[in-house]
């Protein structure tokens, strides 16, 4: 869809965008999951962590590779941070297929083709994000642009539950296909998974002054560590990871899920770094076409450690961070909470929202920018879909 407004116009539009609870918005693909998909061969053992992260995910048809995280840093193989990635290819043009191309394998092969990014799971509480991801794994299909998915950012994160704020063990969903659970984790990597101890205050990198630190235990949230350190914390390292991936695979865009609890004052935000405000800001009149109204944010200097400043600030992607309403993250947690019926804040309700977000912003890429539909993605459900029927479409 070409857009209406000129980017003066933009400006003024900015200041006009409200917070609103979304409400529904696209019709269901209906795209089908693999009947048969890629099996992921690594030369070396896995830490139970990449393997529970493994076992959550139904890849579809869209995923050509499951590779992992260590790829990008080898020193993390084998870890409790390690984690497995999934790369969704467009199909192979003609033109390969004459040169000898029999598979999309050298699609994957090829990072003189841009990249899309999307992370879920760099807090383990934040189940949206993990769960919006996995549909990308299982129902992406992308048009042009090669997809990387990674549903567990912090793999360890994904392992233990926060004691400040608890939630239930795992998302349970009953699928025609069978249970599929999504634990519910933690915001900070395990103490135990980590290599050196929570220092007495931690400063992000390129944090300045005493205002800068935090508490100690920040040391372990992989949302405080980008760009990361590959000779620092395990933490550290896997920010270093992904920094390495943004700039080995031509990454032109990048995505950080995650959800804020009641009283923080982010949920439903988007946050972007400041030179790809413009497209945020048109991807959020493109989703409120869609009925998902979302607040615009722009990452600051001050935002030391945080995916959408250090990514946006030292590669060539556009970094975006979208926050979505969890109920359950509160002082104290609530083990307890119905994430899938909540009255405040339904789970398909905040995984429709993290998608349709998503592909609002690609929308806005593809319309933009010099090459025309290059950020398109199809096949995915919308809002509408998940409020309809959650489960079939996990």
């Amino acid at each position: 869809m070409k857009s209406a407004y000129s980017r003066p116009v933009l400006l003024v539009l900015l200041s006009l965008i409200l917070a609103a609870a979304p409400l529904a918005a696209q019709p269901a693909s209906q795209a089908g999951t693999a009947a048969s998909t890629p099996t992921a061969v690594f030369t070396q053992p896995v830490h139970p962590n990449f393997q529970a992260a493994l076992d959550e995910q139904r890849p579809g048809p869209g995923v050509i590779r499951i590779g992992a995280l260590s790829e990008y840093l080898p020193v993390l193989a084998g870890t409790a941070l390690d984690s497995p990635v999934y790369f969704l290819d467009p199909p192979v043009p003609a033109a390969a297929l004459k040169q000898g191309a029999d598979s999309r394998q050298s699609a994957a092969a090829d990072s003189r083709l841009p990249a899309i990014l999307i992370l879920g799971g760099t807090h383990g509480d934040e189940i949206a994000g993990v769960m919006a991801a996995s549909l990308f794994v299982t129902w992406a299909k992308p048009a042009a642009a090669r997809l990387i998915v990674v549903p567990r950012a912090n793999a360890s994160a994904g392992t233990w539950s926060d004691p400040d704020r608890p939630g239930p063990k795992a998302i349970i969903l009953e699928t025609a296909e069978g249970r599929r659970a999504f634990r519910y984790g933690s915001r900070f990597t395990r103490s135990e998974d980590e290599i050196l101890p929570d220092p007495e205050r931690y400063y992000p990198p390129e944090a300045v002054g005493e205002e800068q630190s935090l508490a100690g235990r920040e040391a372990r949230n992989l949302n405080r560590a980008h760009p990361g350190d590959e000779a620092g914390s395990r933490t550290a390292q896997a920010a270093a990871a992904f920094f390495n991936l943004i700039q080995k695979e031509n990454v032109k865009a990048a995505f950080d899920l995650h959800e804020a609890g009641p009283v923080s004052g982010l949920a439903w935000n988007i946050v972007a770094h400041p030179k790809n405000l413009d497209y945020a800001a048109m991807g959020i009149l493109a989703a409120d076409e869609r009925g998902v109204q979302m607040v615009l944010d722009r990452s600051r200097p001050n935002n030391r450690g945080l995916s959408h400043r250090a990514w946006g600030e030292n590669t060539e992607a556009a970094a975006y961070l979208i926050e979505t309403l969890n109920p359950g993250q509160v002082t104290g947690g609530k083990p307890e909470l119905d994430h899938l019926d909540n009255e405040l804040s339904p789970l398909w309700k905040r995984v429709g929202i993290q998608v349709e977000t998503v592909m609002a912003i690609l929308m806005t890429h593809s319309d933009m920018d010099e090459a025309t539909g290059w950020a398109q993605i199809d096949g995915m459900p919308g809002i509408e879909a998940l409020k309809d029927d959650f489960t079939r479409y996990f």
